[in-house]
């Protein structure tokens, strides 16, 4: 279908896929409302934490709404700073999650700007996460095989760190916006949002067809174009997916196709949980036990379940 400008709006929680008419452009514009704002409002991270949990939610709702069966993606980061890992995990039926691991102690004087190798305000994903990887698993479930690939951590941000990813992994030219932030309604009260952007070039693969130089051109046109989008358009709660993508691409035309939506969904539960403390040493078990009970929390949404040792010791 073409874009609809009298769309209405907002429209929240939902991946636009789309293309750029007579291009081998493609992608996906994703929308995040009150799924992101689930995730971060209830961890209540320091907020230059919760934006980067944001963007490798949107990263990997970008990256998990494309594939074409039933399972998961997880983007996680392992580092040596002190944030020491980022997860984000997207299903396709559209449950998004995610939770960061901090040294508050370590990261409280970076963000506070008094750590002697601050020299600007704002701290950069370098000091903030330190050396390490960007995983991105995929999984389709039990009878295939788990794909995973690695890519360095960029210092400069997570999107750098995604452009190399698909440029090594995927070998296709890619281009990104990201844009996390919390948004004051008109009662004053503050919500989280974030909106993103991933065009990339995808001729498709005919036997004996070549990259033309037009066709090239035309990924240069619409990579500046996205590269013109402005982060509050990206969460502009008045402003329609349709119409944002109506702006950057008019010229050439631009086709939306069917919608997903996403919620913020946990898989946690008590028997996983249960079976996952009855794998552990005994004496291990023992360390986790206080006042006659175990007590285990589930890092994604917070939820705290509580055992008797013995249902544990005969699972």
């Amino acid at each position: 279908m073409n874009v609809n400008l009298d769309s209405p709006s907002p429209d929240d929680d939902i991946v636009t896929p789309f293309r750029v008419e007579g291009t081998d452009v493609r992608g996906q514009l994703v929308r995040l409302g009150p799924a992101i704002d689930s995730v971060l409002s209830q961890h209540n991270y320091p907020s230059e934490v919760s934006t980067l949990l944001g963007e490798a939610m949107l990263l990997t709702a970008m990256t998990g709404s494309s594939l074409k069966f039933d399972g998961r993606i997880v983007l996680q980061t392992s580092s040596d700073g002190p944030i020491s890992m980022l997860i984000a995990e997207y299903t396709t039926d559209g449950a998004i999650r995610g939770y960061a691991k901090i040294d508050h102690d370590r990261l409280a004087p970076i963000l506070a700007g008094d750590n002697t190798k601050t020299s600007h305000p704002q701290p950069s994903l370098g000091e903030m996460l330190g050396t390490g990887h960007l995983a991105i698993s995929i999984d389709q479930g039990p009878d295939t095989e788990l794909y995973q690939g690695l890519v360095a951590l960029s210092p400069e941000s997570l999107v750098q760190t995604a452009l190399t990813y698909f440029a090594q992994s995927e070998q296709v030219l890619t281009s990104i916006r990201l844009s996390v932030g919390r948004h004051i309604d008109g009662d004053g009260r503050q919500t989280w949002r974030a909106g993103g952007i991933m065009a990339q070039f995808l001729p498709p693969k005919d036997a004996g067809r070549e990259t033309t130089d037009r066709s090239l051109d035309d990924w240069e046109r619409a990579d500046i174009l996205l590269a013109s989008t402005e982060d509050h358009e990206l969460i502009d709660p008045t402003l329609s997916s349709d119409r944002l993508l109506y702006r950057l691409y008019h010229e050439d035309g631009v086709r939306t196709f069917d919608r997903k939506s996403i919620r913020f969904g946990c898989s946690c539960s008590e028997d996983r949980l249960r079976s996952l403390l009855a794998g552990l040493d005994p004496a291990d078990l023992s360390d986790l036990e206080e006042d006659g009970v175990i007590k285990a929390k589930c890092e994604f949404c917070s939820t705290e379940y509580r055992f008797d040792p013995a249902d544990i010791s005969s699972a």
